[in-house]
């Protein structure tokens, strides 16, 4: 299974590097980092779940290099957690996506930073997924920040697990899920 998802991923992206069109380019490489990470998720099934704190260990460093010549960096936090099978592909989407809009837009120009990925089990059995960077911000309240497509999908990934998601933007962005299992 994993392999197919390795395939899929490369096959969007390289399409992606053929499209002509900017934004078409963009959504297929937005495409093949989802189905990457799913890929990656494969590798750390177990028979009684996922083993998610094993999952983020291997994303960070695909993370940092999806990034490029940008200079901020992807540090890790983890408990050992394990999963359902059922939440981890869920929240594999997340962790995706928060640290990639930590990554594109906190850090414009060049700026250093430090986005931090942080996972770990709660006093009342729930767990913290954790993305904060300490770049440029934003204000979530705007009429745009509302629209944005990243937001909307992970909020409604979110409901998938019974999470509550939060935002705090404050000298950087951090993003907070916490969930049951």
């Amino acid at each position: 299974m994993a392999n197919t998802f390795q395939l899929m991923a490369a096959l969007a992206r390289m399409r992606g590097q053929k499209a002509g069109d900017p934004e078409a380019k963009r959504q297929l490489t937005w495409m093949a980092d989802a189905i990457g990470s799913l890929g990656a998720l494969e590798r750390h099934r177990l028979e009684s779940g996922v083993d998610f704190a094993a999952y983020l260990a291997d994303m960070t460093p695909v993370w940092q290099r999806r990034q490029g010549a940008r200079p901020a960096e992807v540090r890790l936090a983890c408990e050992p957690v394990q999963v359902t099978d059922q939440a981890a592909s869920t929240l594999a989407l997340i962790a995706q996506e928060l640290v990639s809009n930590a990554m594109t837009h906190g850090y414009p120009d060049g700026r250093v930073g430090v986005v931090k990925v942080g996972l770990r089990r709660l006093a009342d059995d729930r767990y913290e997924l954790t993305v904060v960077d300490d770049g440029q911000g934003f204000d979530p309240t705007s009429p745009g920040a509302r629209e944005r497509f990243g937001l909307w999908f992970v909020r409604s990934l979110a409901a998938q697990v019974r999470g509550e998601f939060s935002l705090e933007c404050q000298d950087g962005v951090a993003a907070r899920l916490v969930f049951s299992l």
